[in-house]
């Protein structure tokens, strides 16, 4: 680990102290046994005596916990958390502690329920709305649609995306609400996106229709392309380097072909619009550093290419020609 980011770390978990300044070394006290109402199929409500603390409680870390685990849930600011998708018919533990955002109190008593049976019934909730796109970035996007209606319980949404609109849907996003914020998307690249409902009882809607949205570009990309023709039985291949200020978790390149060029392969995702291409890598464990060059072997179905496509860009944002 870099000095840099050991002393980071450091820090985080120590915190910083002013001069002349005592350190809090008072943890809040244990937060009260939570209580477990509204229990449905797949939801419920927490709730449970306030925490107090000298410098003031911070928030709330809910726990699960399992015969074999114990883990980490999710945070909330205030005594009360309202569970959304759970399993029907299944038990659950959890436990809550409180932070003044440097120390973190005992764990509370335990509280178990049971989520209620699904209805045993076969009707499929109808189709959502079309989705709406709003609050686009250069690795997001909202989207809204109208509900679904089910004869047996509210439905959860499952939002697929399709990347250029080919390979398989993935599924982005799963809840109980009708809107939800797509994250991890790639930057300039177009998504094919299409909501399903499903019922605790586990029937699937029709799909939703489809809306297509291209993602925005990401300002502090730049890059640098060159050329290597042909040779040795090497296809040609373009290298990109990314000469930003940033390493890139994902990236998407579109050039265009001068000709009658057809690709079958490039080592990487690729679609191809007449003489349009794009091609993409979401590798988001793998970054495309500052200063890396990646090279992207054009083999080709028909034509040949002897010199540079036209108009690379990197996100978005054009290249320059080395």
């Amino acid at each position: 680990m870099a000095i840099r980011t050991l002393l980071a770390a450091v820090l985080t978990m120590a915190g910083t102290v002013p001069a002349g300044t005592a350190a809090d070394t008072t943890p809040p006290t244990v937060p009260g046994p939570p209580v477990a109402t509204q229990v449905t199929e797949t939801s419920a409500l927490l709730t449970w005596r306030p925490s107090t603390d000298d410098t003031g409680v911070t928030g709330y870390e809910i726990w699960y916990q399992r015969p074999d685990d114990t883990g980490f849930h999710n945070n909330t600011p205030v005594p009360s958390y309202r569970f959304t998708g759970l399993t029907p018919d299944t038990t659950y533990t959890w436990v809550v502690r409180a932070s003044d955002g440097r120390d973190q109190s005992g764990f509370s008593a335990p509280v178990t329920f049971r989520t209620d049976p699904a209805p045993q019934e076969s009707e499929p909730p109808t189709a959502p709305g079309a989705p709406v796109v709003t609050e686009i970035t250069g690795s997001s996007l909202g989207l809204t649609w109208v509900p679904s209606t089910d004869n047996a319980s509210a439905p959860t949404y499952l939002v697929h995306a399709r990347a250029e609109g080919i390979g398989h849907t993935t599924v982005v996003g799963a809840d109980d609400r009708t809107s939800t914020q797509v994250t991890n998307l790639i930057p300039d690249l177009s998504y094919d996106l299409h909501v399903v409902a499903r019922d605790v009882s586990g029937n699937v809607s029709a799909p939703s229709p489809t809306v297509r949205q291209r993602i925005a570009s990401d300002p502090t990309a730049d890059c640098r392309v060159t050329f290597q023709p042909a040779a040795a039985g090497q296809p040609p291949t373009l290298w990109i380097t990314n000469t930003g200020p940033v390493a890139l978790p994902a990236w998407s390149s579109r050039f265009r072909f001068s000709g009658g060029q057809r690709l079958w392969d490039a080592g990487y995702n690729w679609a191809q619009y007449d003489r349009d291409v794009v091609l993409w890598w979401s590798g988001w464990s793998d970054q495309f550093s500052v200063g890396e060059s990646v090279p992207v072997a054009l083999h080709l179905s028909a034509g040949t290419l002897d010199a540079p496509p036209n108009d690379v860009t990197l996100n978005g944002v054009p290249c320059t020609v080395g």
